[in-house]
């Protein structure tokens, strides 16, 4: 167990060390994840983002697909350093042609010399063939040992130096393969596995990513504070940290499609107009400082609430009753180009932007009438058009969230009597209940995780506090995580989109 958990911490290290740009780190700690693991799929993949050699990375991307056949993130990383290696390829020449070299007039001693020297390279070289066809056929079934593997790999070539009055050309029947150094590529500088604006879809494998090794941000209150506090934690639930206190107060925590901000509602008192004003406003900090948010709102109305990202990383939206009635607002973060795109009697409320950019889902009374209190899911363009109702359902249908990817949907509804999960797929048809069996619990604030592999949601069904359980696609496997708050109020994981770089 404490080898395991020492693997962890390097994977876990290595992977930051990749994040900030120490490559040298990142290499050093995933190789020895890699040598102990070789199935490590992850580390495969982050390892080779830390590789400036284009073979080295090439074999990497490889070697994850061994792994994982259905890896797209690997496959079209190594459709695109095929191509660059394509830009770079050898000048081959061959054919039945033979050896232009020139041919002294004297002796033949140092024939034998040759002919040792050619055969130990023909071996070197079939044992390099025969190992990559080995490799090619095996897939995702047992690798070959990464030591001996590493060993075929880095074994050198002999050389010698032939005198020429020694040497006689002989035929040779093969490819001569050159290379100039001043045309061969390098990889980019700026190549991180960081957010593009394009998502990369991450395909779910047989054996699913340990849970431990995702971030989760938690608001909770706690004993005598009348506002949550910010908590920080592993996926499992361990590692309970607080970062933020309630004196302040945070609600509604939300990442940047990045990890590198978040954004909050807090109430707030501040003078405008010459008046104090008090109420929830809009909050954005850098991840690592949330104690230094700035407020970027001056709504002063009674409700705001649940802000979510664009992909862009730069517009959010949120519900607030600015206007007298709950409606969705979008902004950029530095609390400019606030635009309203919803107008209209009922209460609009728990906006979810795509990863695609191209839509916003959330809860509208629009299909019960203004006060009904009972919502159903519909979707919008960000500019404020093409409204479309997605669910039609008895009671309410609520908090929706989208998958990292963008193909599924996991929301709330008490439909059946009291709240329950339900994941779906993008357009929230073909759904699936979660949580069949729960005694009548409330479940409630469902999220994926940042590789859409597990759920995880708050629950009160162990008592009246809502705390944080975990489930499988199909509502298999339901679990408490380790006890981290007294009653949690959101939740959020800062993305692990695990892209490679370009």
């Amino acid at each position: 167990m404490a080898g395991n958990n020492s693997l962890d911490e390097k994977l876990r290290t290595g992977i930051e060390a990749a994040r900030r740009g120490d490559k040298a780190t990142a290499s050093r700690l995933l190789r020895q994840v890699v040598d102990s693991n070789p199935n490590n799929e992850v580390a495969w993949m982050w390892l080779a983002s830390a590789l400036d050699n284009l073979t080295e990375r090439k074999q990497a991307l490889e070697q994850a697909l061994r792994i994982n056949p259905n890896n797209t993130r690997a496959q079209q990383a190594l459709e695109q350093l095929n191509a660059v290696l394509v830009d770079t390829a050898p000048v081959r020449r061959g054919g039945n042609a033979t050896a232009a070299l020139p041919r002294p007039a004297g002796g033949g001693g140092g024939n034998a010399l040759v002919t040792i020297i050619g055969a130990i390279v023909a071996l070197a070289i079939l044992a390099l063939i025969i190992f990559a066809v080995v490799s090619n056929s095996q897939n995702a079934g047992p690798l070959p040992n990464p030591a001996t593997q590493q060993a075929v790999l880095n074994t050198p070539l002999p050389t010698a130096t032939i005198d020429p009055a020694d040497y006689t050309a002989t035929p040779f029947y093969g490819i001569i393969v050159t290379i100039n150094p001043e045309t061969q590529k390098t990889l980019p500088p700026e190549f991180t596995p960081t957010f593009t604006v394009t998502p990369v879809p991450i395909t779910p494998t047989p054996t699913p990513y340990p849970i431990a090794q995702f971030t989760l941000l938690y608001t909770s209150l706690k004993d005598g504070q009348d506002a949550p506090s910010l908590f920080r934690v592993d996926g499992a639930g361990t590692g309970d940290q607080q970062i933020g206190d309630g004196s302040t107060g945070f609600t509604d925590i939300s990442y940047s499609p990045d990890g590198s901000k978040i954004a909050f509602v807090r109430t707030a008192t501040y003078d405008k107009d010459g008046s104090s004003v008090t109420a929830p406003e809009l909050f954005v900090a850098t991840a690592d400082n949330p104690n230094g948010a700035v407020r970027i709102t001056e709504f002063g109305s009674s409700e705001l609430l649940h802000p979510s990202w664009a992909p862009d990383g730069v517009q959010i939206v949120v519900a607030s009753n600015y206007d007298n009635d709950l409606e969705l607002w979008t902004l950029t973060d530095d609390g400019a180009n606030l635009t309203k795109i919803t107008n209209n009697d009922w209460a609009d409320r728990d906006p979810a932007w795509s990863p695609s950019g191209d839509v916003i889902v959330y809860a509208s009374e629009q299909a019960n009438g203004a006060g009904s209190g009972l919502t159903e899911l519909f979707s919008i363009s960000p500019d404020g058009q093409n409204v479309t109702q997605l669910t039609d359902a008895n009671g309410s249908t609520y908090s929706p969230a989208w998958s990292p990817d963008g193909t599924r949907l996991v929301f709330a509804s008490d439909r059946n009597g009291d709240g329950d999960i339900f994941i779906a797929d993008a357009d929230a048809q073909n759904y699936t209940l979660i949580t069949s069996d729960d005694g009548g619990a409330e479940d409630r604030l469902p999220i994926f995780n940042p590789v859409g592999q597990m759920l995880v949601f708050t629950s009160n069904r162990d008592g009246d506090a809502f705390q944080l359980y975990t489930s499988d696609l199909r509502g298999n496997g339901i679990t408490r995580l380790a006890d981290p708050g007294l009653n949690v109020q959101s939740l959020a994981f800062k993305p692990e989109l695990l892209l490679v770089g370009r």
